[in-house]
């Protein structure tokens, strides 16, 4: 569960203006961040000031939890794959190394590429596939 909870409408502040039902941020100008109607925590009553504020349902945000845990999921599974890959779990030592295997996130063939940090074991990877997995640790 997230600790804070966001209206369905709100978008990073950062390069826009508005919200997504053009609320402009300037309105709030002033107002602290945890004290506007965009944010909540959860459990919380949603702060006022906002006609248009939609807060997300308790369905919907066990969607997204359940969505987020599918995705970790995945990430997971595909992780594994790559550590089997190289031969096991990194160590000191190891060279940096990079490579392209089969996705079993997706089934796809030879569409999961990564590279494993020398220095601290690291793996980054993404699946070539549209909407699979990417990462970088």
């Amino acid at each position: 569960m997230r600790s804070t909870i966001f209206c369905n409408h709100y978008r990073a502040m950062h390069g826009n203006t508005t919200c997504k039902a053009g609320v402009a941020f300037d309105d709030f100008k002033g107002v602290p961040f945890d004290n506007r109607p965009c944010f909540c925590k959860p459990g919380a009553e949603p702060n006022p000031g906002c006609a248009l504020m939609e807060m997300p349902t308790a369905e919907q945000l066990a969607a997204e939890e359940a969505e987020m845990n599918a995705r970790f999921e995945k990430i997971g599974k595909a992780r594994k794959a790559i550590v089997e890959n190289l031969g096991g779990h990194w160590t000191r030592g190891k060279p940096s190394v990079a490579g392209v295997i089969d996705c079993p996130a997706c089934g796809k063939e030879q569409t999961l590429q990564f590279s494993r940090s020398g220095y601290n074991g690291h793996i980054h990877a993404a699946c070539k596939t549209d909407g699979c997995v990417s990462w970088m640790e």
